[in-house]
């Protein structure tokens, strides 16, 4: 799987899940949720031939290569555009909801016209007509939709990944405001088990923040039992739950009886205070999630259960705080990339590479793994040509 693939089809799923959630959000904001809707189809129709287009580049077609570097610029532009959106929408609504609590008349619906901006429209509109000029120009291309089964890919990840990464950049805030939720309620939270979900696109960082989190000594001090496993593609009950038994008693379980499995954990983490962290979790159905939950309810009060995941539907399961994980600062994507680089926290000591290297780093659009795998290609590399 090639590199550009990896990232742009974590971006549109980023995307998509951004628009869908616009739609809803602003539905009010009268001219909006049909443009934002017109514009989310379109990506989904790109987002079905992503796979296929990447095969055909890698095979040397430059009309695709062409179409594949419009489809990422339109990419970045929109969420630049979606971003700048959010900010000024939630200003005015909060302008309109100060007035109404001041005597004003609520307005039902909100327009355009009460943007700061009266360019947001020309913006989206012009968004719009990239994305229908993208779509017509696939046609040719003879692209075909979802060539790749995701659901077989099962060696995406190591089955195990909970040692933390040697060098971490840019996450103090995320790191501390988590760890908050992990201990600071510990002490006086009235439930037994409750649920943080730590949610961004892939390539974005959130494993190696749990990986932070899990191996943080307050953390280790304030569980009595911790546990990790790495979910990916299919949502195993099974499998999941030997694994998590295997953590914690630290023997190898072969027994394939979930009932037994389940009575075994129950036993184990009985009035114990527990953490256990669910990596890569890409679909759970609600009957799963809830057979999955059944030995967790004896455990004492505080206890957590960690969920990284991409995807935004999973916030449904009952007992969840959320945590969005955005992008990294261009400052620490390139500490990011010259540590992997160059084994150095900066381009300082090596200023026949810091153009190229900041450059590079500005590429990687803040995703932390870009950099991570883009370092690693570049290591040991003399020749700043290179």
């Amino acid at each position: 799987m090639a590199i550009g693939e990896i990232f742009l089809g974590s971006f549109f799923q980023f995307l998509l899940e951004k628009l869908a959630s616009m739609v809803l959000n602003y539905a009010q904001w009268e001219g909006t949720d049909t443009l934002l809707h017109k514009c989310e189809e379109m990506l989904k129709i790109i987002n079905a031939v992503l796979d296929d287009a990447e095969d055909k580049q890698l095979d040397g077609d430059h009309r695709v290569k062409q179409w594949l570097d419009n489809v990422r610029d339109l990419a970045y532009d929109t969420k630049d555009l979606l971003d700048e959106f959010e900010i000024e929408a939630a200003q005015v609504k909060l302008g309109v909801e100060s007035s109404t609590s001041k005597g004003g008349v609520k307005r039902k619906f909100l327009s355009f016209s009460q943007l700061h901006s009266p360019t947001f429209e020309t913006k989206l509109q012009e968004i719009k007509g990239r994305f229908e000029d993208i779509v017509n120009k696939k046609a040719p291309l003879s692209l075909r939709e979802n060539v790749v089964d995701r659901s077989h890919y099962t060696n995406k990840r190591l089955p195990s990944t909970s040692l933390s990464e040697p060098q971490f950049f840019g996450r103090e805030k995320e790191e501390a405001d988590i760890l908050k939720l992990l201990i600071g309620e510990a002490e006086n939270v009235d439930r037994t088990l409750s649920i943080v979900s730590i949610i961004g696109m892939g390539g974005v960082g959130k494993t190696a923040l749990a990986q932070r989190l899990y191996n943080n000594d307050k953390v280790s001090n304030c569980f009595e039992r911790r546990a990790w496993v790495c979910v990916s593609d299919v949502f195993d009950v099974l499998d999941i739950t030997k694994t998590i038994l295997g953590s914690i008693t630290k023997e190898p379980c072969k027994d394939k009886d979930l009932d037994r499995l389940q009575s075994k954990l129950k036993d184990n983490l009985s009035r114990k205070k527990f953490l256990a962290v669910l990596d890569d979790v890409w679909n759970v159905k609600y009957e799963e999630w809830t057979s999955l939950l059944k030995p967790f309810e004896v455990g004492a009060k505080g206890s957590k259960i960690i969920i990284t995941t991409r995807n935004n539907s999973i916030v449904c399961i009952k007992r969840v705080s959320s945590y969005f994980v955005n992008v990294l600062s261009k400052d620490n994507c390139t500490s990011m990339l010259a540590y992997h680089a160059l084994r150095a926290r900066n381009f300082e000591g090596h200023p026949n590479f810091e153009k190229a290297g900041k450059r590079i780093a500005e590429k990687c659009k803040g995703l932390p793994l870009a950099a991570k795998m883009l370092g690693g290609l570049l290591h040991n590399r003399e020749n700043p040509k290179e």
